[in-house]
């Protein structure tokens, strides 16, 4: 789909049937091989491929070509799987005009998508759209840290609780949810800095490409430090999340052992009821107690007494 914007009074507005030549954004999602073929006609560039842009070398990320800059960067999306992707997002600044190229709609562009078309926004160039998209994006890895965080805390407090340090409450946890809850954190997380690493590569080429625009290297400086902040942020949380992975190992390790340690005792204090009752099961002829009036009673009495026994023992060794 191709979609054109144009500056009106400092905020963007889209054009009808895609006119390109007074389009100061130009939007290809998801485009056909002729709607490619018609922008890279108007522009004298090259569109690069879908296959080009999950290149991970700078080399292919970051250039420039006719004239053009090419910015490859990438974004968080979580569409209708449960599960947080990349989407890698192409930004070109041909001379007046701004293009990306994207095969997916993450929130961070619909943000900007919005922000851009505010009566208040300022986007009289090319390079102030790519700009405001850049800092749209790091504006959105922000908050999906904060929802990391916020989702860590519940996950903190059912580990730790005060209330949930007996055995039976231990061995009773839901522990395999939480650690769903925590690998689905780990997992946004790893998303959000693969994505703030290829803005935080991208500024240096932008500083080098920009030299003589001393408002935009104020804002690259600007950005590159809300990316550094962010990528310790994240390092932060990282940690907090491999804390609270170990933790819920552990007493996933306790549960384990608290089942093993029921089924051991249960099989020791069974063990001498169930020899006694072997031996006087047999069926030799001649046995004193065969034909004793009180030999049944006698058996039951011993059968209790020896499971009886370890269970007292081990209450006096305070093992139980």
């Amino acid at each position: 789909m191709l979609t054109t914007y144009s500056d009106l009074n400092g905020h963007l507005t889209p054009t009808a049937e895609g006119d390109l030549r007074n389009a100061l954004w130009i939007d290809l999602y998801e485009p056909s091989r002729e709607e490619e073929i018609r922008v890279e006609a108007m522009l004298q560039l090259e569109i690069p491929t879908r296959d080009e842009m999950r290149e991970v070398e700078s080399s292919s990320a970051l250039y420039r070509e006719h004239g053009a800059t090419f910015v490859t960067i990438r974004l968080v999306e979580r569409g209708a799987s449960p599960q947080p992707r990349l989407a890698s997002v192409t930004l070109v600044l041909a001379g007046q005009q701004f293009v990306t190229i994207r095969y997916a709609d993450p929130k961070a562009f619909q943000l900007f998508t919005a922000k851009a078309q505010k009566p208040e926004s300022v986007l009289k160039t090319a390079l102030s759209a790519m700009m405001c998209l850049l800092e749209t994006v790091v504006d959105r890895d922000a908050d999906l840290l904060e929802e990391i965080g916020d989702a860590l805390d519940p996950i903190s407090l059912e580990i730790f609780s005060q209330n949930a340090v007996s055995m039976d409450k231990i061995a009773a946890a839901d522990l395999g949810g939480v650690l769903k809850r925590i690998g689905n954190a780990g997992e946004l997380a790893s998303r959000v800095r693969e994505s703030l690493h290829s803005i935080g590569r991208s500024i240096p080429f932008l500083q080098m490409q920009m030299v003589d625009d001393s408002a935009l290297q104020t804002r690259l400086k600007t950005l590159s430090t809300d990316v550094q902040s962010l990528l310790e942020h994240d390092n932060f949380l990282q940690t907090q999340i491999q804390f609270l992975l170990d933790s819920s190992i552990g007493l996933i390790s306790i549960q384990q052992n608290a089942i093993m340690k029921t089924l051991s005792v249960a099989a020791v204090v069974f063990l001498p009821p169930t020899l006694i009752g072997s031996i006087y099961g047999m069926n030799f002829e001649r046995m004193p107690e065969l034909h004793w009036h009180y030999g049944y009673l006698w058996a039951l009495g011993l059968m209790a007494m020896s499971a009886c026994g370890p269970l007292l023992f081990f209450r006096l060794k305070r093992w139980l």
